[in-house]
């Protein structure tokens, strides 16, 4: 928690000496619901329930559940979104790849019956999901209004802050200070990293006609990148039979989803 907490305020200092000019803080005022809901819910709460709950329960169980978060922001979108409904060709694509990240991520475990710990740490892991979800309809519904790059500099910096004060209770003080070179070097990667990847999250969610919805179906991407990687990169990491059936599952899910109505009718009018 504190090294987290270090790392997003120091993102949201680089991003508040890129997006500082003059009314920033009645710009703040103004829109408060939409910052106190990315400080509050999406990071501290959000983040908070994440750290959590990874530390509760097992990797296998961590990967499968944050591996279903695409699917639970669909779902959330359908519920809470103004124009983000599902369809037929989005239930059939949700549930085929669902199938294909039980494939990837495996049903692996010790074998052990959850206990209490455990069952707590999926609930926090869920409730990560849904806190972060419910933000990005919130930015997706507030189009236009507030400069992206301002947002996520404004809800990593007093995020951050409030996680590493999180930190400072549950792990207490830690000095930062004389750490090996490899703890730096980590530290710079991930913060050069949030720096782009949560900015153009939010670009991507307040884009002209833009939803929810789609852009977290193309997150599905992730499981396939992260074992592609892990192949390259990993020692004794290899394609298996069902990570690569798990991958061509998710394609074939995607295609459904963005195309399903234009291939019926493709097909349709093939006969």
């Amino acid at each position: 928690m504190n090294f987290a907490g270090l790392r997003f305020t120091s993102v949201g200092v680089l991003l508040f000496a890129y997006t500082w000019h003059k009314g920033m803080w009645q710009e703040i005022k103004q829109h408060r619901k939409l910052f106190l809901n990315l400080i509050f819910i999406n990071m501290f709460m959000g983040y908070t329930a994440f750290y959590f709950g990874v530390d509760f329960v097992s990797g296998a169980i961590s990967s499968i559940i944050m591996g279903m978060t695409p699917l639970i922001n669909v779902l959330l979108a359908h519920l809470l979104a103004s124009n983000d409904k599902l369809n037929g060709y989005k239930i059939v694509s949700l549930i085929i790849s669902l199938a294909g990240l039980l494939l990837i991520v495996g049903m692996g475990s010790d074998g052990e019956p959850l206990d209490w710990k455990g069952i707590t740490g999926i609930i926090l892991l869920l409730l990560s999901i849904i806190f972060q979800g419910y933000s990005a309809i919130s930015v997706s519904e507030e189009k236009g209004k507030v400069n992206p790059i301002f947002l996520n500099a404004v809800q990593m910096f007093f995020g951050g802050a409030l996680i590493y004060v999180i930190g400072l209770g549950t792990e207490g003080y830690h000095s930062f200070i004389g750490k090996p070179a490899g703890f730096y070097i980590s530290l710079g990667i991930l913060v050069f990293i949030s720096v782009f990847a949560f900015s153009f999250w939010f670009m991507a969610l307040q884009s002209k006609g833009a939803k929810v919805s789609d852009i977290n179906m193309c997150r599905l991407i992730n499981p396939i990148l992260g074992a592609v990687l892990s192949w390259i990169m990993l020692a004794g990491e290899s394609p298996t039979f069902s990570t690569v059936a798990g991958m061509l599952i998710i394609v074939s899910s995607l295609v459904i989803y963005f195309k399903g109505a234009e291939i019926v009718k493709y097909i349709s009018t093939r006969k």
